[in-house]
């Protein structure tokens, strides 16, 4: 039998079986592996195939073709993880810290001007945002990519995350969004992304993002202290307890929701699905306040007074 010859790259998802690498051969071809499988079994377990891209550049033996999936894909393909809180600060550290990029180049591609415009003509919900759009966050939907170390790093990431966000978001909620939010559309995001920032538990999001709308309607600042820390241009990894206590009072800072009213110009992060969706349809809340304690269990008061008494039980 002549041997296989391929000349293409094989993505594995989670549940796909070995069948996906044969799909596109003969019937006869799939027989004979089945067979050589078959006669190899204690070589070859084809159930536990990694989830990854498989690259096939040659040509090869029924063994070479096995061995290639047995012995993992080349590494011209990276898996890389942008977590649901991060904001392009820790992007781009984690990036840098991985010697995948130079230090800032995400952060200044993603806040180019020339590079909104470009993708403002592709993506409608980039259009519907703020007309002066100074910057993708937010839009770049956390979850985990594989990117190909041969070419540009921060561009493939970035379209890969806008498409995520496309299929993801826009195009479930861009509808729901637009009809019935509270808050315009960008304002919507921007909230979702201090939800994103402020709550863990998926089930508490909605709470939370009713007490932010309480807040507002009630002329009330939105008092998320986080908030501050994207205006000091950090990762939230070194956005410390410590520096937010100093910089608490800083008028001059557009972030600090503790001083400035309404919500940060901007989104302060790139928030997953379930804080988008807790803005959309936030809980009906009589609570204005929150905090969590030592154990991140979050605490709910309807009133100053409850407040004060959840501090003293919760904070000490």
């Amino acid at each position: 039998m002549k041997p296989y010859n391929l000349d293409e790259k094989v993505k594995i998802e989670k549940w796909d079986t070995f069948q996906t690498f044969v799909e596109d051969f003969s019937n006869l071809q799939q027989l004979w592996l089945k067979i050589y499988l078959f006669v190899n079994k204690k070589d070859f377990d084809y159930s536990k195939i990694q989830e990854w891209i498989y690259m096939f550049e040659w040509k090869y033996s029924k063994s070479d073709f096995l061995n290639v999936i047995k012995e993992w894909p080349k590494q011209d393909f990276q898996k890389y993880t942008v977590l649901e809180w991060w904001s392009i600060y820790d992007i781009d550290a984690d990036l840098s810290e991985k010697k995948l990029i130079e230090e800032w180049d995400y952060i200044n591609f993603v806040n180019s001007s020339d590079i909104i415009t470009k993708y403002i003509e592709r993506y409608q919900f980039l259009s519907m945002a703020e007309k002066n759009l100074k910057s993708l966050e937010g839009f770049l939907y956390p979850d985990t990519y594989h990117l190909n170390v041969w070419w540009n790093i921060v561009d493939q990431l970035v379209y890969l995350q806008l498409e995520n966000f496309k299929n993801k978001v826009w195009n479930i909620y861009s509808g729901e969004v637009l009809l019935s939010s509270k808050i315009t559309w960008y304002d919507t995001l921007i909230l979702a992304s201090v939800v994103e920032k402020e709550e863990r538990n998926t089930k508490n999001k909605p709470t939370v993002a009713g007490i932010f709308f309480n807040r507002l309607a009630n002329g009330m600042r939105l008092d998320a202290d986080i908030t501050l820390c994207y205006g000091l241009h950090e990762p939230y990894e070194t956005c410390t307890p410590s520096m937010i206590a100093k910089k608490i009072y800083d008028k001059d800072n557009i972030y600090n929701t503790r001083q400035v009213a309404w919500l940060p110009p901007q989104p302060i992060s790139n928030p997953a699905v379930d804080s988008i969706d807790a803005v959309i349809n936030p809980n009906s809340t009589n609570y204005f306040y929150y905090l969590h304690d030592s154990n991140w269990v979050i605490h709910y008061g309807a009133t100053v007074a409850e407040h004060n008494v959840n501090k003293r039980n919760y904070l000490n």
